[in-house]
Formats: structure tokens, sequence, C-alpha cells
């Protein structure tokens, strides 16, 4: 929670220093008022209360009394720590407000946790515990697909993120079938993870969390492939849920499987003349700047580690599919080279064979049974 708070405290981390400013101390105590627009006052506290709250949950039962002045005393500086650094972000404002509301919150927090005592268990710990690859997947597509992770505060940005949806709606089937592909995917992990029984109602529910955490990030748009999207898939897990359970994962896997296929051969446009074939390097992932390349890291290792995990539970064995993945996509990759402005390079079999390899060692007990699965 720290670490989450800095980041969105400091994000697009554009510092400078102010030509005509008196200075983050100065500017700090000219600022202070106990008067918060309340907006801000309720997102303040939001931000800090979990971080007051597993504070005070990580400690013993014995010592968490103890602990609560030191949980808000360490909220208390880090967000005096965050209020003095954004003195040198030209995008923040430093305020005595968001000080101590921020304190408040920790606060809320802490007590919140000597209250609930040991009750407290985060969900699903032991699915992801005993199954911990589906998780992993869902993980990089969060990453991917929830980027820069920073909520916004206003309410003008939530509408904006639906004007494609309500002003200017557009449908294109591709679109469509992509998106169906990747929340039918992730709907086979969720059930991977909580068992069948389960899945049936908290695939609508993750769906919908999702869809709604897009809307708060900032710089992000909903298109109406996303909703129609998941929809679809929904509707078509319910029949899928139906078979057993090889049969989903196989459905499920092929679906994405030409997915991804269509998505490295798009836009179709093939000329007559072949590009260089890379064997060595690998732009794709190392060629453009950190961010680009940590998000297409996390994109290709849902996509191709997804498929490696779904068809590999659907034949009961993994190396056969990764083979025929890799083969897939130097397929792909060879006729990328008659896509004018496409690189074409290894890298992908790569990251698929290393997906593959990730999955090795971590092993998987199949549903209702004792025995690992083969590589």
């Amino acid at each position: 929670m720290a670490a989450a708070i800095l980041y969105g405290s400091f994000y697009p981390f554009n510092f400078a220093i102010p030509t005509h400013g008196v200075g983050p101390i100065a500017t700090f105590l000219a600022s202070t008022s106990w008067r918060a627009g309340r907006g801000d006052f309720i997102a303040n506290i939001l931000l800090y209360l979990p971080f007051g709250f597993f504070f005070v949950q990580s400690l013993s039962p014995s010592r968490r009394k103890a602990s609560v002045p030191v949980a808000v005393l360490c909220g208390a500086a880090m967000s005096l720590f965050v209020e003095l650094t954004q003195y040198y972000d030209p995008g923040r404002v430093t305020s005595f407000s968001d000080f101590y509301t921020n304190s408040f919150g920790t606060l809320l927090g802490a007590l919140a946790a000597l209250a609930i005592g040991t009750r407290f268990r985060l969900p699903f710990i032991g699915e992801v515990t005993t199954q911990p690859i589906p998780p992993l997947l869902i993980i990089a597509w969060l990453g991917y697909y929830l980027y820069p992770y920073v909520p916004a505060t206003n309410v003008h940005k939530y509408w904006d993120a639906l004007k494609p949806v309500v002003l200017t709606p557009s449908l294109a089937p591709y679109d469509l079938f992509q998106q169906t592909a990747i929340w039918l995917a992730l709907y086979a992990l969720v059930e991977a993870t909580v068992a069948r029984r389960r899945s049936a109602w908290l695939a609508p529910l993750f769906a919908l969390a999702l869809l709604f955490a897009k809307i708060l990030i900032v710089h992000t748009v909903l298109r109406l492939a996303e909703p129609v999207g998941a929809a679809v898939a929904l509707a078509a897990w319910w029949i899928v849920l139906l078979a057993p359970a090889r049969g989903r994962d196989g459905v499920a896997g092929l679906m994405l499987l030409a997915c991804v296929v269509a998505l490295r051969l798009e836009p179709f446009g093939f000329g007559t003349h072949a590009q260089l074939f890379g064997w060595v390097q690998s732009s794709s992932l190392t060629g453009g700047s950190l961010r680009a390349d940590a998000l297409a890291f996390l994109e290709k290792f849902f996509l191709y580690g997804c498929a490696i995990y779904l068809l590999g539970n659907a034949i009961r064995a993994r190396w056969p599919v990764t083979v025929l993945l890799t083969m897939f996509l130097i397929a792909t990759s060879w006729a990328e080279t008659y896509l004018p402005g496409q690189s074409s390079e290894i890298s992908d079999a790569l990251m698929a064979v290393m997906s593959a390899a990730v999955f090795a060692v971590v092993p998987r007990t199949p549903e209702g049974g004792t025995t690992p699965l083969r590589p």
C-alpha cells in the first residue's frame, strides 16, 4: 500500500524546480487550513485507510493496540514526505489539508483493523496458494489493462472515459471477437482459481469490477467492444460451464489461440516484398520506452501463457501445446515479414517458451486430484 500511495502521488514523475517558488516547507506552512473539499477529503481518507489497516493487521494480536499510534505516525510521515516532494511536481499542490486527511485516514484504517482483529482474512488466499498460475496470469492482464494504475477523482474524467460508448458507439466484428476471446479466457482463469460453482457468479462480478476500474483510471477510455465482449463471453461461459473442465479450458484456449494469430497478422495488409527476419534481436520488447516494453511484456505473457495453460489443461500436458504455439508464433513472425511497418523476429516464440518454463517450476494439482500436471 505504501508503494501504491507513492506511485499514485508522484505519477507521471515529471519533477521540476519552481522558478519563483519559496520552497516546499514555506509553501506547506502557508497552506495551513483545516478546510478541504468534500471530494478531496474522502479521496485522501480512502487512499491512506488501507495503509493503516494492513499496518496493524500485519502485527501479532498482542501488539496491535500499541501499534495504532505507530501506524498513524508512519502514515503522517509518509504524507508529509509526499506533500513536500509534490512541491517539485508542476501538476501537484502542496497542501496541509491533504496531510491531515491522510493522517486521519491512516487512523481510521488502524482502528478498523483493531476492531476486526483476527477475524479478517484476505479472500481466496487458499485458492491462490494452491493454484498460483491462474492468478499470476490475471495479474499480468490487470497490469496491462489498467495502466497507469492511478485513479482519478474528477467526475468529468469518468464521463470522458464513457463518451466513446455513449456518444460515438462503434462495434467492429474483429474487435468484438478479440474482446470476447480475452474475456472468455479470463473467466476460465477465474474458474480455475475459485472452482466451478463460484465462478458462475464471480465471473460477472470480476468483469464489472475490471470495467469500472478502467473508467476510474486516468488517461483511459472505454470502447464499446469491451463491455459487449465481456457480456458475450459471459453468456458463452455460462453455457460452457455445462461441459467438463477439460472441455471448458479447451474452448477458451482455442478461441484465445485464434485471437493471438489474428492479433499478430493485423491489419492483414500483406505486401509482395519480404523484410528481414530477426533471429537474434528482440526490438519488440526492448526497442521502445520502458513503459511500452513493460506493457508489451505483460500482454504477451498473458496471451501466450494463458493459451499454454488452458490448452495444456485440456490435453493434460503442456509441452505439446508449447511446441505448437511456438511453431505458430514463428510462422506468424515469418508472415509478418510481408506486413509493411511490422517487426519480424524470434522474440515472441522465445516469450512462449519462457512462459512455459515459468509454469514448469510452479506445480499445479488438477481439480479433484493430487497428481501434478505433466510439464
